[in-house]
């Protein structure tokens, strides 16, 4: 019986991760169909970012009012429901024949994707050992990034097979299947009463946000999700590219693969930054605090940077930035220990909202610092080192207040 209980676990959460990774996949896909897009539906590039940009703003809205869902209706059927609609979505996008059609599309896929992270980690609050999560949570994190790998070169072969019209279809139908597997075979929670999940009298509604709003904890680990996040996305999904291309002058084979580095840092920090937590330092402050710091000094050590030279030692530093970066998924696990258990799902997207936030807002204002200020002025701090040196002061201000949070530690016996 034990063994059978181990197997559903992890079918479940292969699931949650399979529809993790379609997530990232919708998420990614925009670099490698940019040209098509701006050529099929006739986009200025202006067009171009906010059709970018409708996939994550959607995503970030619905956070607050999902963690209600996933606490109240359960994961099951809410992430049913919303990869339908992502699904949806993607058809939509596929068949747009103009702007129009596009953001509705986008908006779409990612408000259907906006429970397929913060779904799977309320799954395993209820299905595996408290003590393990934050090491799920940064696997989880792992996949997700390694997935934004895989959306280049194979939906690059995929486009240049079937067209990127056709792979959207494709990719609705796989979206699709895996939503009628999940209703199918995923439960909320064991039916053996031996489980890891103690079943409690819901909060209301209004007594979780009164709980998460009244909280300093809430606040302050929100505020520094935001400016963690917020530094990394913008440097890893756009300016760190043009920064190595149009001022360092690299060539962007060579950009790629330092680019690269941040992902990778990122898929081995997740785990590390997972195990390190649960079974070492067993504090989730401590970790989280010493992944901030290094960023810090990362991030300053990148906006310092002024040659094409030495590029082993770029590398490292890129793969230090994301590795120690990926620490920040400890934070969930830190939320939903300081909240009560039958409100977890509402801690951890309430935080989610300002994660995914600060990647938007980031992206935005060091754009608006490059356009400004030149991109490749190298007299003096020009509008890339100035970008860099903002993420470095917000990796800061995040690590100092991060040592107002109360600690949250992990017992070396099972908690039920």
């Amino acid at each position: 019986m034990e063994n059978l209980m181990i197997s559903k676990r992890w079918i479940i959460f292969g699931i949650g991760a399979s529809l993790f990774l379609m997530s990232q996949f919708y998420r990614a896909s925009g670099a490698v169909i940019a040209p098509d897009l701006i050529s099929d539906l006739k986009l200025s590039h202006h067009a171009l970012g906010l059709l970018g940009a409708a996939f994550f703003y959607s995503f970030a809205i619905v956070q607050l009012p999902l963690g209600l869902f996933l606490d109240r209706v359960g994961p099951r059927i809410t992430m049913t429901f919303l990869n339908l609609i992502g699904a949806a979505g993607a058809v939509i996008f596929a068949g747009a024949d103009g702007m129009m059609g596009g953001v509705i599309g986008r908006a779409l896929m990612g408000l259907g994707m906006a429970a397929n992270l913060m779904g799977p980690l309320k799954l395993l609050t209820n299905w595996f050992d408290p003590r393990k999560f934050a090491t799920l949570s940064g696997l989880f994190v792992s996949i997700g990034t390694l997935d934004s790998l895989a959306a280049t070169t194979p939906l690059a072969m995929l486009v240049e097979g079937f067209g990127w019209r056709k792979s959207f279809y494709i990719l609705a139908g796989l979206n699709a299947f895996l939503s009628v597997c999940l209703m199918i075979i995923v439960r909320d929670r064991p039916s053996d009463k031996r489980s890891v999940y103690k079943k409690n009298v819901p909060t209301s509604a209004s007594k979780s946000i009164k709980t998460l709003f009244l909280s300093w904890n809430y606040w302050a680990i929100s505020l520094t999700t935001f400016l963690r996040y917020g530094p990394y996305a913008a440097i890893q999904t756009l300016w760190a590219g043009p920064f190595l291309i149009e001022f360092l002058g690299l060539s962007p084979i060579i950009a790629g693969n330092l680019l690269f580095m941040l992902s990778i840092g990122l898929i081995f920090g997740g785990p590390f930054s997972g195990m390190l937590s649960d079974r070492i330092l067993r504090t989730r402050k401590s970790t989280i605090i010493t992944g901030l710091f290094i960023c810090t000094v990362g991030t300053l050590a990148f906006s310092q940077w002024r040659s094409a030279t030495h590029l082993i030692l770029l590398g490292t530093i890129l793969f230090a930035i994301g590795f120690f970066n990926s620490f920040g998924q400890v934070m969930y696990a830190h939320i939903k220990e300081l909240m009560p258990d039958d409100m977890s799902g509402s801690a951890m997207t309430g935080i989610n909202f300002f994660t995914m936030m600060g990647g938007g807002v980031f992206i935005h204002l060091l754009g608006n610092i490059v356009e400004h200020m030149g991109p490749s002025f190298r007299g003096a701090l020009g509008g890339y080192q100035i970008s860099f040196l903002i993420c470095s002061v917000a990796f800061f201000l995040a690590t100092i207040l991060y040592f107002t949070t109360q600690d949250s530690y992990v017992s070396a016996e099972p908690k039920y």
